[in-house]
């Protein structure tokens, strides 16, 4: 009969169990961690495997200290399901407490096989390393469980976050800065006994910023190095062609450079995109131009690797560049490349590495409608004119015409930094670069 009511029939168990989980599962979430235990534990007589019970209920165990209870009742949840990677963390926490450390790293291992991401498991599993007295590896596994959260620093003095996990934050970033700073003085130490401490007083600085001892003390707020800021520079978007004696033979070759980009893009092999990101983790910011060639490079140098075919391809270009005061620092720098943006393309505004080095354009192909933005000042390219601007500042571009631009950019260094400290500048990348082979990328 239609318009009444279904009849009303009592709940089934399964459903009473969901209902005494979801509401333990509120009252926990709100703090109220005493009655969320006693709803888990009446609901553990009618759902003895219920995971999400036995998981909260053995942590709360670990807790009060009662670890063969939280074993007992993390073994069992694990009977229910045996590929859950939260549970062997669990487990390996209890060993760890118990004093029993092979076995705490046998437990995290598996739980970061099942779940390679599991950024608390990498970080506990680094303190039962650091416990064994395997220090370099702890902070392996301490660097790469910090680098999944992206807010790691606001985590670590969050009174809300669980004490535990802050002081295990804080702990972390303690050991990381100790080891990054311990290379830095040593590769500083060199340069200090012959030069004197006072004449390395920025570099040391510009370390402590950038192993997060100190705050950058930026002059400018469009400013902002995505690398190293060395402070007490004063704060100069782009610099005039007129302040450097050598720019003039570099313009004159224009001729001859624009020759080899010409013969490179008739060719059509070797461009690649400028922004070239795993897929699936481009930031928004280069969402439009990850991977594209609307943005493209040919490089001669990348991050000071040299690429012998593209040189060879380009002797003009070549020798013209390596009259310049390249900063030549391992690994780092300089970067030699025709950079093409095609029609009607915009790189959106970012920063450089630092500010102890200039950028240098030389605009071989420029049609009408392209410009440049730094910091507040926008300018646009010549044929043979160069463009030299400090890209630590916000910075921007445009092809807004129907034709390819393109022009030659390489590195300097920034005249404003004198020669000691660009000495301290290549140590202190050596170290980091270091400290990343090391930690970082171990198997490279």
């Amino acid at each position: 009969m239609t318009g009444m009511s279904p009849p009303n029939h009592p709940p089934d168990a399964a459903w009473q169990v969901n209902v005494l989980a979801d509401s333990a599962q509120k009252l926990a979430d709100q703090g109220e961690l005493v009655e969320a235990e006693r709803i888990y534990r009446a609901l553990l007589q009618s759902a003895p495997y219920h995971v999400r019970a036995l998981n909260f209920l053995a942590v709360r165990a670990l807790e009060r200290d009662e670890l063969d209870e939280s074993l007992r009742l993390l073994e069992q949840a694990l009977r229910a399901d045996p590929r859950r990677p939260i549970l062997y963390q669990n487990v390996g926490l209890v060993h760890k407490a118990r004093g029993e450390l092979e076995l705490a790293l046998a437990a995290l291992d598996r739980a970061i096989a099942l779940r390679p991401d599991l950024r608390t498991a990498l970080l506990h599993k680094g303190s039962v390393l650091e416990a064994l007295g395997r220090t370099e590896e702890a902070i392996t596994l301490y660097w790469q469980g910090w680098q999944q959260f992206p807010n790691a620093e606001t985590l670590a003095n969050d009174v809300t976050a669980p004490e535990s996990l802050r002081h295990l934050f804080t702990h972390a970033a303690e050991l990381i800065r100790s080891a990054q700073m311990e290379l830095i003085t040593h590769a500083l130490t060199p340069l200090r006994e012959r030069q004197g401490s006072e004449f390395l007083g920025r570099v040391e600085a510009c370390a402590e910023t950038y192993v997060g001892l100190k705050q950058p003390a930026y002059a400018d707020p469009l400013q902002r190095p995505s690398f190293l800021h060395l402070p007490g520079i004063p704060p100069r978007p782009f610099f005039e062609r007129k302040e450097f004696p050598w720019i003039a033979e570099l313009e004159a070759a224009t001729a001859a450079i624009r020759t080899e980009l010409g013969q490179v893009l008739s060719a059509g092999n070797g461009l690649a995109p400028y922004v070239q990101v795993e897929k699936g983790t481009d930031p928004q910011q280069w969402r439009e131009l990850a991977n594209s060639l609307k943005w493209s490079s040919f490089h001669l140098y990348k991050g000071g690797m040299r690429s012998d075919g593209n040189c060879a391809r380009c002797p003009a270009t070549l020798e013209s560049v390596m009259k310049l005061p390249l900063p030549w620092i391992p690994g780092h720098a300089p970067e030699v490349l025709f950079s093409i943006l095609r029609p009607g393309t915009h790189i959106p505004s970012h920063h450089g590495l630092g500010n102890y080095k200039l950028v240098v354009h030389l605009p071989l192909i420029v049609p009408d409608n392209c410009t440049l933005r730094v910091g507040t000042e926008t300018r646009g390219w010549r044929e043979g004119e160069c463009l030299i601007f400090d890209d630590s500042f916000q910075h921007e571009a445009w092809n807004r015409s129907d034709s390819v631009r393109a022009v030659l950019i390489t590195e300097i260094w920034n005249p404003l930094v004198p020669e000691n400290e660009r000495q301290g500048i290549m140590a202190l990348v050596d170290a980091i670069s270091a400290f990343r082979q090391r930690h970082v990328n171990p198997a490279n």
